[in-house]
């Protein structure tokens, strides 16, 4: 069975038979690596002057792997929070991780995972606010009608007539948008007509919560008004961050 990971005897070795002239499969077959490892090895650390050292070998060997050590990014205070806050909306690790992505800040999905285990073990509850927690509670109203599902919805009788008027900025209305490669979040503000818009790859209530709270971030949002959707379950997790109020259409009459 070919080893991957070389030793400090190893490149010896390879210093050693390459100043015989062997070539580098009988090298590798030699000390129990594959080809491509040898081939590797000798073409990151030799030199043009000097050819290939073992000693300097090890000692550039060394240097990468504290690099890649020191590129490990830490859950900062600063970053526990960015992480909550996502969780808040329902955001999976891996959208976490994109997302942050999107801002400069690499961040695998991996640690934030280590990162929900450390804190359950300490008696935390955010890993109550993975999807899987959220799918159970989700099951049981399944036989209620399509209206009820979405909690304490606000019908747009109840909207204020200021907004009806649209003689005052803040107030949008949202909609959803398949097309062949995914969905797309709409956004209209109701007097300017500005339009905001975002790509998904799926109608999740938690990745529509998510795409839309990304567009408005900056926005004057005082009122948001959607259809009936299952898609915008998630409109209080929205109201919550933009500081803003729901209102839904009546059924059937988008």
């Amino acid at each position: 069975m070919n080893k991957s990971h070389l030793s400090e005897s190893d490149r010896k070795v390879i210093e050693s038979m390459l100043k015989a002239q062997n070539t580098q499969s009988k090298i590798a077959k030699y000390l129990g690596y594959h080809r491509s490892t040898i081939s590797r090895e000798i073409r990151r650390n030799i030199s043009l002057r000097g050819g290939y050292k073992h000693k300097q070998a090890q000692k550039l060997s060394l240097a990468r792997q504290k690099h890649k050590r020191s590129k490990a990014v830490k859950i900062t205070a600063e970053l526990e929070l960015k992480v909550q806050y996502y969780l808040l909306l329902k955001f999976s690790p891996m959208q976490i991780s994109y997302e942050l992505a999107e801002q400069g800040i690499k961040l695998s999905h991996e640690t934030i995972y280590r990162y929900l285990i450390k804190d359950k073990n300490q008696g935390g509850k955010l890993y109550k606010h993975l999807r899987i927690n959220s799918k159970r509670r989700y099951r049981k109203r399944l036989k209620q009608g399509r209206v009820s599902k979405i909690p304490n919805r606000v019908d747009i009788e109840l909207r204020p007539q200021v907004i009806n008027q649209r003689k005052e900025l803040g107030h949008w209305e949202v909609d959803l948008v398949g097309y062949k490669d995914g969905y797309l979040v709409t956004s209209y503000e109701r007097t300017s007509r500005l339009a905001r818009a975002a790509k998904i790859t799926t109608k999740q209530a938690c990745e529509v919560s998510a795409a839309l709270v990304h567009i408005m971030q900056g926005y004057q949002v005082k009122s948001l008004t959607y259809d009936n959707g299952l898609e915008f379950a998630g409109h209080e997790q929205v109201n919550r961050v933009l500081g803003s109020d729901s209102y839904f259409c009546k059924p059937y009459a988008s």
